[in-house]
């Protein structure tokens, strides 16, 4: 095989002068055929001319021999030149005049029975192809004229010719003359045509090159088996931050941003692409790549690109995909970016709404609670005795009443949030495991994001302030009604509940004097548990011959130093059935006979975490918030007692001194 190839090669030398031309290239292809041509012409004109020329010298015919060994050497002359530098028309002529006196020579002389003639024919085809048109042309006219001489002059040539065939001899010599006259005229326009065409074509694959490598999208063909093709834009390489993608596969470039069950899906995409299956329409809808997060396998780079792809069918009827790839990234970040001051100026119009049906008085009664609870938070925080268990309950407790607080003001953006809030402390507290530092810390930036909400509000009380005008102080038990009867209100409505706060009695100065923050946090849990709790559903109450509006009855007294908190309703009563049942569930009393001890089951009311509700909402299912009292009154060495009537209602009744309640605030 190796030895085969090296005579290839050689030969392939020998003929083309070993010159470098490529076949292949239009411009280079013509003067390739000319070397061929001139080489096998000087190797059998040379061998035709030195066998004749030793016939010659055998048979006595020294001057002719003598010519003819000279014109072979001329040949050879002319191919040891065009292996040279020197133009390839000095070789040509080095060859083609040697054979135009040779030509001449046959036809003045005769040749066998005047066969000489014959060798004339070829000349105008060999000179004109060699030489190029003018000098070609020339040539073959100076033969033309030998020819007519040695045809039509007498004693020219030792021969003679009837004038017939003069004639034909003649005319069949001008009609090659002149057919390949016209041939070469035809060639000469075709290749400037060609050339024209294949310059018009390089302009255009140069100005598509261009604007291919200068595109910002990734542009790329892909065969079916999902390999690039090599004319990819250079943009595809710095989407996908790789290099030499020509033959790559398409799929395998996306292995670390998908999935094996998406690559499934990809590939029955392709062959719907591929057959043509749906019109460009309905293939852009369902294109799994349509937006997508690239992760680049070696780097895990990660972008969001955006792909297009459309079947391509070529001249040879195979079809490829015609593919797209775009950066998109930035543009998702500036709409995620816009999406997200949109949701933040919606929050602050449905706050400014929610705020602006609130008293500014009530509201920054709020705020101030808020804060409190707030403080309350960062001081539990800052104690390094409390387990992170115990840390978790406490914040849980404040989150609690920040969020009552919220719900009853109506402000349900941020009571939604708390909320949710809320449910996340409370997996941690009953988790089985230990409150991680990771979890705390999660939980203190929530609460951060929290506290700029209620800063929020301050703001927004500023703004609605500065359009008010001399609004008269409120009483600070005003203020107090006023908010159990909008908590009354907002948990009847969202319970589907009636009813109505009837205030017996509010002794001023237990609201001025006393801890004004702890009574209404009490009674607020008070009242919400009365509703949630106690009050039955308008249909269950007229079934039981009472009205659908059911009353909660408030009174606050000061007596014997202590202030007295008393808050009833008619609803229900306890069910100690559920309340027996339920602690039970959570092991709350070890002594078998408290199952049957009302006074004990009481008492498990004020556990922590303890809830007879089915299921967790803004009200209810916690158990947070007589736990919440029971600490509040704790705090302040208070006692509350219980009293309860099946089918009648229930009377929570909270003590506090008065000389507690009015010097010592309450703490965490």
């Amino acid at each position: 095989m190796s030895d085969t190839k090296k005579k290839v090669n050689l030969f392939t030398n020998i003929m083309t002068s070993g010159k470098s031309l490529n076949g292949r290239d239009e411009s280079q292809m013509d003067t390739l055929i000319r070397y061929i041509l001139l080489n096998f012409l000087i190797f059998a004109g040379g061998t035709f001319l030195f066998a004749f020329g030793v016939n010659n010298l055998l048979h006595g015919q020294t001057i002719m021999g003598l010519a003819d060994i000279l014109m072979g050497t001329a040949a050879v002359t002319a191919f040891v030149v065009l292996r040279t530098n020197a133009p390839f028309v000095v070789s040509g002529l080095l060859t083609v005049i040697p054979f135009l006196f040779l030509c001449a020579f046959f036809t003045q002389s005769g040749g066998a029975q005047g066969s000489g003639i014959l060798w004339a024919y070829s000349f105008p085809m060999m000179a004109i192809f060699l030489l190029g048109m003018n000098l070609g042309l020339a040539l073959s006219g100076v033969l033309l004229a030998v020819m007519a001489l040695t045809m039509f002059l007498p004693g020219f040539s030792p021969m003679e010719f009837e004038r017939q065939f003069a004639y034909r001899a003649v005319g069949v010599y001008v009609l090659v003359l002149s057919i390949t006259v016209m041939y070469e005229i035809t060639k000469i326009t075709k290749d400037r045509w060609v050339a024209r065409l294949t310059r018009s074509l390089k302009a255009e694959r140069d100005e598509i090159a261009t604007m291919k490598d200068n595109l910002k999208v990734g542009l790329f063909m892909m065969d079916s088996s999902y390999a690039i093709q090599p004319q990819y834009s250079k943009a595809l390489e710095t989407i996908l931050s790789e290099t030499d993608m020509q033959r790559r596969n398409f799929l395998d470039l996306l292995n670390s941003s998908i999935q094996q069950r998406e690559r499934e899906t990809l590939m029955d995409y392709f062959t719907m692409v591929f057959n043509r299956s749906y019109d460009a329409q309905m293939l852009e809808d369902i294109n799994p790549l349509h937006q997508f997060t690239y992760v680049h396998g070696a780097t895990d780079e990660r972008k969001v690109l955006r792909c297009t792809f459309a079947p391509i069918q070529r001249d040879d009827g195979k079809v490829y995909v015609l593919g797209t790839v775009q950066d998109v990234t930035r543009e998702v970040e500036l709409q995620n970016q816009l999406a997200a001051e949109e949701g933040k100026r919606q929050d602050e119009m449905r706050s400014l709404f929610e705020v602006i049906h609130v008293e500014p008085r009530v509201l920054n009664d709020f705020i101030e609670d808020t804060e409190y609870e707030f403080e309350r938070i960062n001081d539990i925080l800052k104690d390094n005795d409390r387990s992170s268990r115990d840390v978790m309950v406490d914040i849980y407790q404040s989150v609690h009443a920040m969020k009552s607080n919220a719900v009853i003001l109506g402000l349900k953006s941020f009571s939604t949030k708390l909320h949710a809030l809320e449910d996340e402390i409370r997996a941690m507290r009953d988790g089985d495991g230990e409150v991680s530092f990771e979890d705390v810390l999660h939980v203190t930036v929530e609460l951060d994001k929290l506290m700029r909400i209620k800063d929020g509000f301050r703001d927004l009380i500023a703004k609605i302030t500065s359009f008010s005008t001399g609004e008269a102080k409120m009483q600070e038990e005003y203020v107090l009604v006023q908010t159990l009867e909008r908590t009354i209100e907002r948990a009847g409505a969202d319970l589907g509940k009636k009813a109505n706060l009837v205030v017996k009695g509010i002794d001023a100065r237990a609201v001025s004097s006393g801890p004004r923050r702890a009574i209404k946090e009490i009674l607020m849990q008070l009242v919400r548990n009365a509703v949630s709790h106690g009050i039955e559903e308008p249909a269950s109450r007229l079934a039981k011959g009472k009205p659908e509006h059911g009353n909660v009855s408030l009174s606050i007294e000061m007596s014997d130093d202590k202030i007295i908190m008393q808050v009833s309703d008619d609803g229900r009563g306890l069910d100690f059935d559920a309340i027996r049942e339920k602690a039970r569930a959570m092991n709350l009393l070890t002594d078998p006979a408290d199952f049957e001890d009302k006074n004990a089951l009481s008492q498990v009311l004020f556990a922590p975490g303890f809830s007879t509700a089915k299921k967790a909402d803004m009200y209810a299912g916690r158990g947070i918030g007589l736990n919440l009292v029971k600490d509040r009154v704790k705090e302040m060495r208070g006692t509350i007692k219980l009293q309860s009537e099946d089918g009648k209602g229930t009377m929570f009744r909270v003590t506090i001194p008065a000389d507690v309640a009015m010097s010592t605030p309450v703490t965490a």
